[in-house]
């Protein structure tokens, strides 16, 4: 009974439902483990990072999700639900991530900043609500994304122009956020930059391969594990619980 669920999925497809579950899984869990500490000290910080934490990886929604519902009703999610899991995320994401870094390095241009990405973010969101909804007649997969199976898609369009923005503004912002906590004298603040310089660019690696590149099982595998690494060192970087700092001893 339980073969007739893959009856219609590849092996690599299997594999990257799979590995897409396991990666959203995790980035829900440190998620989780956010929300209760920003709502036992009331930092603000902390909800914005909670956001971050599980809409950076929403682009493998579909992935993680999508599996997960073919194993339930060996059916695929429709196409426009499939496509806003991916996508709806992003902005929130970025504009979250935004809230913690340009008041911390950049604070005079926080208005500005932020104004351009809620813009950006706003154009986005129309350009595919219209194309999924409002225009029937458009080549909506050639506008947005083609599913390559029942559980991946490659996004085209205005659609991958942003996420690939999003994805360039994010790495070079974290790396340099993390690159000036290295700068500080106090040891937790450097550990913190080092696991942040860690985390964004396995997460730029990860996203690049995963999403660019010619996949097989191997090269797949290395990719979502450093997407889930990403999720880790994200976490690390920022709350450094106290179980890491005994083992980096730091008081």
């Amino acid at each position: 009974m339980i073969h007739l669920f893959f009856i219609d999925l590849d092996p690599l497809s299997q594999l990257s439902g799979i590995l897409g579950t396991i990666a959203v899984a995790v980035a829900f869990f440190y998620g989780i483990l956010v929300i209760i500490k920003a709502v036992q000290l009331k930092y603000k910080d902390l909800y914005y990072f909670f956001f971050a934490v599980i809409f950076t990886i929403s682009p493998w929604y579909p992935s993680g999700f999508g599996y997960i519902y073919w194993l339930i009703t060996n059916d695929v999610i429709p196409y426009p639900i499939y496509v806003l899991l991916g996508t709806m995320g992003v902005p929130v994401a970025l504009f979250s991530w935004f809230q913690i870094y340009i008041p911390a390095l950049h604070p005079r241009l926080k208005k500005p900043l932020l104004t351009i990405t809620a813009i950006l973010s706003i154009i986005y969101y129309v350009y595919v609500f219209f194309f999924l909804f409002f225009a029937p007649g458009a080549p909506v997969t050639h506008l947005i994304g083609i599913k390559q199976s029942a559980i991946d898609i490659e996004y085209k369009g205005f659609a991958l122009i942003f996420l690939a923005f999003s994805l360039l503004v994010s790495t070079i912002t974290g790396n340099e956020f993390a690159l000036n906590s290295l700068k500080n004298e106090e040891k937790l603040i450097k550990w913190k930059g080092r696991f942040l310089i860690l985390s964004f660019n396995f997460f730029a690696i990860g996203a690049i391969g995963d999403g660019f590149l010619p996949l097989n099982p191997i090269t797949l595998i290395i990719f979502r594990v450093f997407m889930v690494l990403s999720s880790t060192f994200y976490y690390l970087g920022f709350i450094l619980p106290k179980w890491m700092r005994n083992l980096l001893k730091i008081n």
